[in-house]
């Protein structure tokens, strides 16, 4: 291997580390600031927690302020990835594809409690916040709506008024999603409510068969 071939990869393995020690701080952060809050999260603890120094934290955020946007603005993708990956082969499906994608996010928010701080008022978070939940939301309801219409265009879904329905969809999913007991710093949701819940709007909306 050459001085350059060796420094190249030396300079790999760096950013590789790197790498792997900012995604353990991202997760360590989200994790810590379900547990405890915002407010009440220390910056020492997430460091500690992620197994390394403060000032590696503050290296890679800033301050903990930004620290808490990168938790939230990853935990909203890989919410978006898991509903559309869960989603994924009901696509032909209206109705179906709509159950999954409502499901998707009760699963995903188990894992990742962190999301349920940004519509606690206690926390007193910046409304810089709440305007990108809002922005993520209105992307969502637009995102309904698509499979709303295709049910429509397919004879799966009655004639709705597919705004009017993807914000029924969305308000019945959030309310559900603050509504939970927790064990530990972990939510859970009660299942059969929440099957019930989705069954209740989608025999709503879904298209009557005529006898014949």
């Amino acid at each position: 291997m050459t001085q350059v071939e060796a420094a190249d990869s030396y300079e790999t393995r760096r950013r590789q580390a790197s790498y792997r020690r900012r995604l353990a701080v991202l997760k360590a952060a989200g994790t810590t600031f379900a547990q405890h809050g915002y407010k009440n999260t220390p910056v020492e603890e997430i460091a500690r927690n992620a197994g390394v120094s403060k000032g590696l934290v503050f290296h890679f955020f800033g301050s903990k302020q930004d620290l808490f946007r990168s938790v939230v603005e990853d935990c909203l993708d890989q919410w978006s990835a898991l509903s559309e990956y869960r989603a994924a082969g009901a696509d032909a499906h209206s109705l179906e594809e709509l159950r999954r994608l409502f499901l998707a996010s009760f699963e995903f928010v188990e894992e990742n409690p962190v999301l349920l701080l940004i519509s606690s008022e206690r926390e007193g978070l910046p409304d810089s916040y709440r305007r990108e939940f809002s922005k993520r939301n209105k992307r969502w309801r637009a995102r309904i709506r698509q499979t709303l219409e295709q049910g429509m265009a397919r004879s799966e879904i009655r004639d709705v008024d597919t705004q009017q329905a993807s914000v029924v969809f969305h308000e019945l999913q959030s309310a559900m999603l603050e509504n939970t007991m927790f064990t530990g710093s972990a939510p859970r949701y009660d299942r059969p409510k929440i099957d019930l819940a989705i069954d209740i709007f989608l025999r709503g909306i879904e298209q009557t068969r005529r006898s014949t």
